[in-house]
């Protein structure tokens, strides 16, 4: 560990008050200049409580905001409280015996004048003077003062298949969260749905060599991890039933990498290893999961979850326009001159769609989703409303100077500029085209069911529905509820995990994204390939009727019954099922653009969300009138 001397936080305060547009430094510059050197006190400080170094930065950005290109004073001068800072300070170097301020006694300032936004972070993550007190008592981090843990040995189950292979970062992670075993066994690697997570089963062995109880970790980006576990800590805890996977642990992060990992531990008294559903399709027959859908795993979460159902009324682009790509991929541009747009809330389509590639467009008041140092990439989002309607509207821009100018989750950018590379109706055709069409992409019809139903093409109808208004219900959801992140245990015991996706929002969408999985992965693996097969598929779910509260006489599809079964008494108005079918459509539109998922699975996805569409003109009674008035555009 190097000695931070005064001067060069100083220098590390002053460059990240430029790239904030403050032009002036206070408490939070200096300390986020001693987190960007790197090598100091500061830093060990976060990392001894498994925190990366970038994501506290972010934190305090998000804290203090970002300023704008107008100066108007000159000079970088020092706030009040900075000022009483350095004082404390210097006042502790003299008591020392020093003649200079060094990062120590910075540090001790701090947390001493304890007021300050570093102060109000460090908090929020349980980081305290005490800590330091602890972290001065410890010998100096160097390379020959390491005492290297007992090798962790890892073994791999009968039952290991690989879907996404491990690297040496994750062998590491893994050896992080169990370092006090003396080996693990990686039983199986589940479906990680929608995201770039790997998620393990993984069975525990001490060092007396006794076998613990299985447990789930994920792995993935360290900024989704901790956001998760913090959302977990914060909306998640309280409401989960007693009996269910709870994240015990704090997220294991790694020095010098974006990957972190946590792991999920159940609490209920089955013996043996949890089994996603995904992996439990295989052998249980179609009407018992039914039986299980409505009678397990329903009642318990549903207490908490699913019957706090409440009305609400919202534009559909609020809550679904995130599943789709990006409205835009940017390339960074300097031909401010040659802009032919730009871009600010509200959003009109409508121009966005009539631009052509290499148009230049400046991107207003839009607020940073995620930051991709190692990309030099930025995605904004509409930053407004609902967790969800936060989301809407990405657009992606690449080529962006993070060396220059910071940016940070959270931030609402005052301008960037970007000549367009890509364009969201662009990306969707591609995706579809990778499925070898047997229809015309620009056509407004892709084909009929038997009954003579035709099915208005996804890729032209989507957009007229974003901007209607729907009634509704909203509740806590999982967000993310497909077939892998759904555990079973022995006795039949449901259990969810992950929660990156949870929140409050419309109650309907965790229940499309499960017949959504259940098409995925357990009837059109069965049922072929071909888009004559995937069409075989939606005829047979187009038979069922809603509002019958029978099962299916098709034994397959008594899986979607009972999920449709659960929907009927979850709507706005129990007779109409518009509102179901609005959410069908852009769940099943999202996994036929997601290309791990099998060909077969997606174009019976596309079939599913064309299906769902055309259902909207005879089901929309739970709609309002601007739902109502817009089903001529799909057919």
């Amino acid at each position: 560990m190097s000695i931070l001397t005064l001067k060069d936080i100083q220098i590390s305060a002053r460059q990240e008050s430029f790239r904030m547009k403050h032009y002036f430094i206070g408490v939070e510059h200096l300390f986020i200049g001693m987190l960007e050197l790197g090598s100091g006190l500061a830093a060990r400080l976060i990392e001894m409580h498994g925190l990366p170094v970038e994501y506290v930065i972010d934190a305090i950005r998000r804290r203090t905001g970002k300023g704008t290109s107008q100066r108007t004073f000159t000079g970088v001068p020092y706030t009040p409280r900075a000022e009483t800072v350095l004082g404390i300070a210097n006042d502790i170097a003299l008591s020392a015996g020093k003649k200079e301020i060094g990062e120590k006694e910075l540090l001790e300032a701090i947390f001493e004048e304890n007021d300050s936004i570093p102060i109000r972070v460090l908090g929020h993550f349980g980081i305290t003077r005490e800590a330091l007190a602890t972290l001065e008592q410890l010998p100096p981090r160097t390379t020959a003062s390491v005492i290297s843990a007992p090798a962790l040995h890892i073994d791999y189950g009968p039952h290991y298949e690989v879907i996404t292979p491990l690297q040496d970062p994750h062998y590491r992670i893994l050896r992080k969260l169990f370092h006090g075993s003396q080996r693990i066994t990686i039983e199986r690697q589940l479906t990680g749905g929608f995201t770039s997570a790997i998620v393990l089963v993984v069975t525990p062995t001490d060092t007396e060599g006794m076998k613990d109880a299985a447990v789930v970790v994920k792995l993935d980006h360290a900024d989704k991890i901790l956001d998760e576990a913090q959302r977990y800590d914060s909306q998640i805890r309280v409401t989960l039933p007693q009996q269910t996977a709870r994240l015990e642990d704090k997220p294991a992060t790694l020095d010098g990498s974006d990957l972190a990992g946590l792991k999920y531990t159940f609490i209920v008294g089955d013996d043996g290893e949890p089994r996603d559903l995904a992996s439990t399709l295989a052998t249980m027959p179609p009407d018992e999961l039914g039986i299980w859908i409505q009678g397990e795993l329903f009642p318990s979460f549903g207490k908490t979850w699913w019957m706090q159902t409440r009305p609400y009324r919202f534009q559909v682009w609020t809550e679904y326009d995130w599943l789709l790509p990006p409205l835009l991929t940017l390339e960074t541009s300097d031909a401010s001159d040659k802009v032919v747009m730009t871009l600010r809330d509200p959003i009109r389509r409508g121009s966005v769609r009539a631009l052509d590639f290499g148009s230049v467009v400046h991107v207003e008041g839009f607020t940073v989703h995620r930051v991709s140092r190692d990309q030099s990439t930025v995605m904004v989002s509409n930053g407004r409303g609902s967790e969800s309607g936060k989301r809407a509207y990405k657009i992606e821009i690449s080529g962006v100077n993070l060396a220059q100018d910071a940016h940070f989750r959270g931030e609402v950018v005052e301008r960037l500029t970007g000549s367009i590379w890509r364009t969201r109706d662009e990306m969707m055709r591609m995706s579809i085209v990778q499925l070898s069409p047997e229809f015309k992409l620009e056509a407004p019809t892709i084909g009929a069911l038997a009954n003579g139903m035709q099915l208005p093409n996804p890729l032209l109808a989507y957009d007229a529905l974003l901007d209607r208004t729907i009634r509704g219900t909203m509740c806590k959801i999982h967000g993310d509820m497909h077939a892998g992140n759904i555990m079973v245990g022995r006795r039949s015991t449901a259990f969810l995990i992950d929660f990156a996706q949870a929140r409050t929002g419309h109650s309907l969408f965790d229940w499309a994204c499960l017949e959504v999985s259940l098409l995925n992965q357990q009837i059109s693996p069965k049922s072929g390939s071909t888009w004559a097969d995937a069409l075989s598929v939606v005829e047979r779910i187009a038979s069922l009727s809603p509002a019958d509260k029978q099962p299916p006489v098709d034994l397959e599809l008594q899986p979607i019954g009972a999920v449709r079964s659960v929907v009927s008494g979850m709507l706005a108005d129990r007779q109409e099922w518009g509102e179901y079918f609005l959410s069908l459509a852009f769940t099943a539109l999202r996994a036929a653009l997601w290309d791990t998922l099998p060909h077969g699975a997606r174009r019976a996805s596309f079939l599913l969300a064309a299906y769902a569409m055309r259902q909207l003109e005879s089901h929309s009674g739970s709609t309002d009138d601007t739902l109502r008035s817009g089903q001529s555009a799909l057919l």
